[in-house]
């Protein structure tokens, strides 16, 4: 009958640790998803402004890690084709996909705004500076959820431990 009993306990603490593991593992995909979009802006500076390529062909040519960015870049195409271009809607879509904070998503979608309607050395100017605030933004983003995650981490043990008392 002990053994029953230590089993659960340690089973209920390893459930609960693994909830917590999930929550965090939320927030790394989140990071990812950033940084590989502003990797993407970045490809998207360098080709258009200094190798003139369209945006189609960037987006063709360019090698996405995971579907969400290419999907994200796919509705930029989009968005930058229409006529009345409708950024809130554009950075609703971001949010739902990639669940980046609203301040990363205004920056990137600040891009409907200029691209493809200024010159390249004007264009480049403004990629720098969007690349800069979404790095910030980014930054930001991460150190928070480093300690979301660590806060987690502690706490997890405790929580289990708790649990597994309370059930047993």
């Amino acid at each position: 009958m002990i053994w029953v009993k230590s089993s659960l306990f340690v089973l209920t603490i390893v459930a609960v640790k693994f909830i917590f593991k999930f929550v965090n593992d939320c927030g790394d995909r989140c990071v990812n998803n950033m940084k590989e979009l502003l990797d993407f802006t970045d490809y998207l500076r360098v080709y258009s402004c200094s190798m003139q390529m369209s945006y189609e062909e960037i987006y063709l040519k360019y090698s996405y890690e995971n579907d969400e960015i290419k999907r994200l870049a796919g509705r930029l195409q989009q968005e930058l084709k229409e006529s009345e271009k409708n950024k809130h809607e554009f950075e609703c879509f971001m949010k739902e996909l990639i669940n980046a904070p609203d301040e990363f998503n205004k920056y990137f979608a600040d891009i409907i705004d200029y691209y493809g309607s200024t010159y390249s050395d004007v264009l480049d100017k403004k990629l720098l500076l969007t690349i800069r605030e979404m790095e910030d933004s980014m930054k930001q983003f991460e150190r928070s959820h480093t300690e979301k995650k660590n806060l987690n981490n502690r706490i997890s043990i405790l929580v289990g431990c708790l649990a597994a008392v309370i059930l047993i």
